[in-house]
């Protein structure tokens, strides 16, 4: 067989070699220039709301989709991709949304609790967005201290903010505003959409307070599901007091997010700190229903009635304003070139353990519902069951807008995921830790959920045999060799996310200061007394 080099192909086709070389170099060049302004950046819609559980939403396909509909939501998920693996690395609101805008694990952002202040170096998508060019915008609630970078335009509450009436500051001053905030958000959300450069891309983040605790919702809903009977989660009466697993108890005894037992002593029913008695003498529409007072579980029975029917009532208007938002998309022809993300900050417990609420490494709490459409890369009706994180979002973002992720945003771009294609170095793991009460981190596998609790044993639940996680398992002798993989899981996960192991949380007991036997306790200044009683 005669071998060709390139000369002779060259002089097969009676051109120069050099005019050759060139002539193809520039047409290859050209194309190249052609497909990229072919190709324009896609608008992006982030939906954010707070303690959205994914039971709650009827495309998950669990005991509440016949109750908690949000045909919406789902709409994403029937054009889009549903994401089954998803979780937060830190689950509460003001850690969980600096990781989402920073792409870094909170000892790395700064944010470790509530109402923290994301570190000025550490990198924000809506900034490389805004550098890029895109028309960068951010309304709702916010739940940090430091203020929004990277958005021309944001108007946000404070803290929590208010149901109804918001107020709203920003860069547009002071608003003062009248009706329901998620419904008022959108509006404002709309105006910027109507008024925008039709010549460059958007980044809108739509962020709503709902569903957050004590789930505010219009009136138009008063009625909504009355009478009608919401499925129990199979775990809603367990005894959490008798429980195997310190991380339950303590969360018991040190909280209030029990449906009727809460703080300090786990037998404790005073009024004012359990769901039952900070409900019990609401007025209607939201009474709580006819119950027996003297028997326990008909007390957790009707409490948690009265809270999933309050839930269902406030995801109703997240959906509804949802549905404004995809038919604007749809009547200006934006679909197609629009990325649309519905999400929670993290997820939240509608009854199962008898608790609500979030905080700890268990499912329900930990996982997120992440929905993504994206038309021009996405297959409609997908399901990814893989390991992804909130701190994976910015990236991802960033991939989309074919922009390169700042080297300090430690996630990874959900991008080959989107496209139906895993990388085969894809996490095996989930890192998570918890700077709350109680203390605690671990990682979370396809199978087990593996933690470190504060001045206790190591834990281990087995969701394959146990899905509602209402044992822990580490006691038992055939789970040996599997702590052992678990705990090098959990070592080399410490190592990947860089948290030195003076950063991870901690007993407080293990944090102060012994005194020597017989030694006085130090005095407190007597103004500083008084701080403390406050």
């Amino acid at each position: 067989m005669t071998e060709w080099g390139a000369d002779d192909f060259v002089n097969g086709m009676n051109l120069p070699c050099p005019e050759f070389f060139v002539r193809a170099c520039f047409a290859v060049l050209s194309l190249c220039m052609v497909s990229l302004s072919a190709t324009p950046k896609p608008n992006f819609v982030v939906v954010l709301v707070d303690d959205h559980a994914f039971e709650a939403i009827s495309a998950y396909g669990t005991y509440l989709k016949d109750f908690a509909k949000t045909p919406a939501i789902d709409r994403l998920a029937r054009e889009g991709m549903r994401f089954d693996g998803f979780s937060c690395a830190n689950s509460i609101c003001s850690p969980s949304r600096a990781s989402i805008l920073t792409g870094q694990y909170s000892h790395k952002n700064g944010v470790t609790g509530l109402n923290g202040s994301i570190e000025e170096d550490s990198p924000q998508y809506p900034v490389e967005l805004s550098k890029a060019g895109y028309q960068t915008w951010l309304v709702g609630k916010w739940h940090l201290k430091s203020q929004p970078k990277g958005y021309q335009k944001h108007m946000v509450v404070k803290g929590q903010g208010k149901y109804f009436d918001p107020t709203f500051n920003g860069s547009e001053g002071t608003w003062k505003k009248t009706g329901y905030s998620t419904d008022v958000y959108t509006d404002v959300a709309m105006d910027w959409l109507e008024n925008r450069d039709s010549k460059k891309p958007f980044l809108l983040c739509l962020q709503f307070k709902a569903p957050h605790h004590d789930f505010g919702h219009a009136a138009r809903y008063d009625d909504l599901l009355a009478g009608v009977t919401a499925p129990e989660p199979p775990s809603l009466y367990e005894d959490v007091r008798n429980s195997n697993s310190n991380l339950k108890k303590e969360f018991l005894r040190r909280t209030k997010f029990h449906m009727l037992h809460s703080g300090g002593n786990p037998n404790q029913q005073a009024e004012g700190s359990a769901y039952y008695y900070r409900h019990l003498k609401d007025a209607p529409p939201n009474a709580m229903g006819e119950h027996d007072p003297k028997s326990e579980k008909d007390r957790i029975r009707v409490a948690y009635q009265h809270m999933i029917h309050k839930y269902a009532r406030c995801i109703a208007g997240n959906d509804d304003n949802l549905k404004r938002v995809l038919d604007y998309l749809d009547q200006e022809k934006l679909t197609e070139d629009t990325v649309v993300i519905y999400t929670s900050d993290q997820g939240y417990w509608l009854g199962q353990h008898g608790f609500y609420d979030k905080r700890l490494i268990l499912e329900t709490s930990v996982r997120m519902p992440f929905l993504i459409r994206y038309p021009l890369l996405i297959k409609p009706g997908s399901v990814n069951a893989d390991l992804c994180i909130n701190v994976d979002v910015a990236p991802t973002l960033l991939e989309l807008a074919g922009l390169k992720a700042p080297s300090a945003m430690q996630g990874r771009s959900l991008a080959p995921l989107l496209k139906g294609k895993k990388p085969a170095d894809w996490r095996q793991s989930q890192f998570y830790s918890y700077w709350g009460s109680p203390n605690h981190y671990g990682i979370r596998t396809g199978r087990y959920t593996y933690v470190k609790l504060a001045g206790h044993p190591p834990e281990l639940f087995d969701r394959q045999i146990d899905p509602t996680q209402s044992l822990n398992v580490a006691g038992e002798s055939e789970n040996k060799a599997v702590l052992e993989r678990l705990e090098l899981e959990l070592q080399r996960q410490i190592k990947a996310v860089d948290i030195r192991s003076s950063e991870l949380p901690k007993d407080p007991r293990d944090e102060k200061p012994k005194r020597k036997p017989g030694a006085k306790k130090p005095a407190v200044p007597r103004n500083q007394s008084k701080k403390l009683q406050q």
